[in-house]
């Protein structure tokens, strides 16, 4: 028998929301035919466990060192005075919004080193340094073997939250020549929206013990827990997209993308993108 929408939810162990999104807008997986259900989804067994041992394997947790060495990266680039505005607006944004966006790209990015190393037996190394120009490539050079030689193709890290269906490019990423890239790998990183209150758990309570709230949120201050990233796959430019506007979202111009279930992520596909 197959599984119901219910069942399937289960066995994956994904959020509804998540679930419905992976299932309509990525095409993650597909339902089968409808038969005499009117309204209701079905799904195969075999499918569902393939893609559940898939995003297993290509799902990595990161600790606090990793993520430590993520947070540097962000603050230097801050401390640098690097300004971000949001897509289509001249609305600058928070420090908390682009500490987190910066330390989600380069979780990302050490996500597929380990990837790398794991699933393909090759040693990435990434850019980790400050340019003062934009440099698209996040990996320099690629060990195999005891080899070390450059990339084969020019290879970009795009990282965004768990819940994100599309991989989205601006055309910038695409298009200029100083910035485009061969290959487009999409991570998807599970970095708390509280992860700055996660590593700073001993100086808050430090801070606020004394005060007149206290006791009513004092056991639900979260601690750090391993950060999981899944690396969904990966793109040639050919494979892309171009749009005004995704499921739930309208762009304010065009937009390379592509559904995350309709990625590259075989194996030997891999290989062929990277050596």
């Amino acid at each position: 028998m197959p599984f119901s929408r219910v069942e399937a939810v289960e066995f994956l162990g994904l959020d509804e929301k998540l679930f419905d999104n992976f299932f309509r807008a990525a095409a993650e997986f597909s339902p089968l035919p409808r038969t005499g259900n009117r309204g209701r989804f079905y799904f195969d067994k075999n499918e569902l466990k393939e893609w559940k041992k898939g995003y297993e394997s290509r799902t990595f947790p990161l600790s606090l060192e990793e993520y430590a060495k993520c947070l540097d990266f962000a603050l230097a680039i801050h401390f640098r005075g690097y300004v971000v505005s949001d897509w289509g607006t001249g609305r600058q944004r928070e420090f908390g919004q682009k500490i987190s966006n910066w330390v989600r790209g380069q979780l990302g990015e050490l996500a597929v080193k380990r990837f790398c190393r794991k699933e393909l037996g090759l040693n990435v190394e990434l850019d980790f340094d400050m340019h003062e120009e934009i440099v698209p490539q996040d990996v320099i050079s690629i060990t195999k073997n005891g080899v070390k030689h450059e990339p084969k193709n020019k290879i970009a890290i795009k990282a965004s939250k768990p819940k994100s269906a599309y991989l989205v490019l601006s055309l910038d990423e695409v298009d200029m020549p100083n910035r485009k890239s061969d290959v487009y790998i999409f991570a998807r990183v599970n970095l708390p929206d509280d992860h700055l209150l996660r590593i700073s758990v001993k100086e808050i309570r430090t801070l606020v013990k004394a005060q007149q709230h206290y006791k009513t949120y004092e056991k639900m201050i979260p601690e750090f827990e391993p950060i999981s990233v899944e690396i969904a796959g990966f793109a040639y430019k050919k494979d892309l997209e171009k749009v005004t506007e995704i499921p739930g979202q309208k762009f304010d111009g065009e937009r390379y993308v592509k559904k995350s279930g309709k990625l590259r992520r075989g194996i030997e596909e891999w290989k062929k993108a990277f050596v």
